[in-house]
């Protein structure tokens, strides 16, 4: 396989893993201090505009693409393990199930990600260049390090919530 493919799916993934897990990481943050929520989502969009930097425009708009199905994948991981809820239970014992005013912050949050993206892809869309070519190694080995932190970080959390079952019994 070409160094470029790996790249692509490198960044793919790790575009993918870091804006999926931001969505769920921004509410535990924001609740142990709501400080940190926006300065958390916007090293996120500098990290997923930093991954789409590419030689051509075209391997920009591969890399995108491939994102999706990693993103989808990533998203059924944390709906499924009820991520967000555990989370909640965990950092205020007893909470129970999310409200819909906490379904709603999610969904402020989940918008000011997107956006905030969506800007960091503008920005890799003017910055994509030839010039970038000496960036790609660098690129991989950074993205290969934040995927495997951003795993570590959500499979140590996964450790420390409750279960789901306990989550409804709280009721």
């Amino acid at each position: 396989m070409k160094f470029k493919t790996i790249n692509t799916i490198i960044c793919s993934a790790t575009m993918s893993v870091i804006t999926v897990s931001a969505i769920f990481l921004a509410e535990i943050i924001g609740i142990a201090n709501e400080l940190f929520r926006l300065p958390y989502l916007l090293v996120v969009a500098v990290i997923y505009a930093a991954m789409l930097l590419s030689e051509s425009k075209k391997q920009l708009l591969l890399k995108w693409v491939l994102s999706l199905p990693f993103s989808f994948f990533c998203f059924e991981y944390f709906w499924q393990t009820h991520y967000s809820i555990r989370a909640l239970n965990w950092i205020i014992e007893g909470y129970g199930t999310q409200s819909a005013g906490g379904n709603f912050s999610g969904f402020i949050v989940l918008i000011l990600l997107l956006v905030l993206c969506f800007a960091g892809m503008i920005f890799a869309y003017f910055k994509s260049s030839e010039k970038i070519k000496r960036y790609i190694k660098v690129q991989s080995l950074t993205g290969i390090w934040i995927f495997m932190l951003m795993i570590i970080v959500v499979a140590y959390l996964e450790t420390r919530f409750p279960a789901y079952h306990d989550v409804l019994s709280y009721h």
